[in-house]
């Protein structure tokens, strides 16, 4: 799993913030179509490695909710039963700490989604220009 800060600077690395689009001639428009097609390419990696840390996240806490509802089932002959509100408690705090975890991850996610979609409306823009 890769921490969101690297997720973070590999976008910051692109130079995509603040980049300004204006195309003097339709070759430029072209150099930019094709870096702006290398940039998506690389977004939606990003986002794709996102998702799967997310997925693996989720599987993680699931597992551990899913030992706290195993745990009440093993039972000695002497053993009392965890009471209920003890594992919901349990339950309730493992998705809180699942919540927290995934939180910066779906901010970037959020922020590569917008980027994407920035840059769709551009493409269309520059493939507009070079046609003219």
């Amino acid at each position: 799993m890769i921490s969101p800060k690297v997720y973070q600077q590999q976008i910051q690395d692109l130079g995509i913030e603040g980049m300004v689009v204006s195309p003097g001639n339709i070759e430029e428009a072209l150099i930019l179509l094709d870096a702006l097609e290398e940039i998506e390419k690389i977004l939606e990696r990003i986002r794709h490695n996102i998702r799967i840390d997310i997925r693996a996240i989720r599987l993680d806490y699931m597992e551990k909710i899913k030992g706290i509802k195993d745990s009440s089932k093993v039972m000695g002959i002497y053993s009392k039963q965890r009471p209920m509100k003890d594992k919901i408690n349990d339950k309730r705090k493992l998705i809180d700490e699942r919540d927290l975890k995934i939180a910066p991850y779906e901010s970037i996610e959020y922020t590569v989604d917008e980027y994407l979609r920035q840059i769709k409306s551009i493409k269309n823009y520059l493939k507009n220009y070079s046609d003219e």
